[in-house]
């Protein structure tokens, strides 16, 4: 059994912003802000190992809690309505409307009460949104590589979507097990996930796109490793970068190598898509109906 650990501090929604500078060095799937209609109360909660949450109380205060039921949050928290991306995908919490889905291809199960890497946060359906759009400018067979794969929905996705081979990498134990049992549980074919650190991500096959939803410190320092692993004319799909810092990542990835990223804002978050090396402009024609197309 997987074993997760929570880190909450109580505090006001007046800080919110600070709170989420002071925890951008994380992934940014594991910090949760929980608020209630009338209340200026907000509980700042963040998921992970021991080590991590010990840090976190050791800096900051607040309390930590052993989570034993396989990295759920909430046991009792209710399924939402399933998350639709661009018309191509479904993302559901509950098994019983993920089954009853007519359409399975486009069908993706994460359960609800996951502690991190469910879809609702921006920074995923923001990241998957890109992907949509990018679709008419991959080429067929196309491959794909999930830099911190976290829960594993944006590599199940990625074989929703058409990819012929998905390599998906996390450098948390629980990460990789957990992004195994979904990849299974969702009947991925194309989908293999190891151990590896997205700084020094090793030797996997050069791929067509590859997407990263990593917190921006991190992201900044794997670029240039993460480049390499593109083929000539290869798709960054970023994500994770609060507004205040997605000017600095946006310089960092054009100084290696890339080119100027488009970005998309939603809420306090950004994400972003950019080519390598640099060779023609990259624009993203706004979407009317239909997929939005990227060239």
């Amino acid at each position: 059994m997987s074993v997760m650990y929570r880190w909450s501090r109580n505090s006001t929604q007046k800080h919110e912003e600070e709170w989420l500078l002071k925890l951008a060095h994380l992934d940014p799937e594991r910090v949760v802000m929980l608020t209630r209609p009338g209340s200026k109360a907000l509980k700042v909660q963040v998921f992970g190992d021991r080590k991590m949450v010990d840090r976190l109380a050791k800096a900051h205060g607040g309390n930590v809690t052993r989570l034993t039921s396989n990295i759920w949050a909430s046991d009792q928290q209710r399924p939402r309505a399933p998350l639709s991306i661009r018309g191509r995908l479904k993302v559901y919490s509950d098994e019983a409307g993920w089954r009853a889905e007519p359409n399975q291809k486009v069908a993706i199960l994460i359960p609800a009460g996951m502690a991190f890497g469910t879809g609702d946060h921006a920074t995923t359906a923001t990241c998957l949104r890109l992907l949509c759009d990018l679709l008419p400018e991959l080429p067929e067979g196309w491959r794909a590589l999930d830099a911190g794969t976290g829960s594993g929905i944006l590599a199940i996705a990625a074989e929703r979507l058409g990819a012929a081979s998905v390599q998906a990498f996390d450098f948390d134990p629980v990460c990789i097990r957990v992004a195994r049992e979904n990849a299974a549980m969702n009947g991925c074919r194309a989908v293999e996930i190891a151990k590896a650190d997205s700084r020094k991500p090793g030797a996997f096959a050069k791929a067509d796109v590859v997407l990263a939803n990593l917190y921006s410190e991190l992201l900044m320092e794997s670029a240039p490793a993460l480049a390499k692993r593109l083929k000539p004319g290869g798709w960054f799909l970023f994500s994770g970068v609060l507004k205040t810092q997605v000017d600095e990542v946006c310089a960092s990835l054009e100084a290696a190598g890339f080119s100027k990223p488009h970005v998309v804002g939603r809420g306090k978050w950004c994400a972003g898509i950019c080519r390598w090396p640099i060779s023609e402009p990259l624009v993203i024609r706004p979407r009317k109906s239909g997929s939005r197309r990227a060239r």
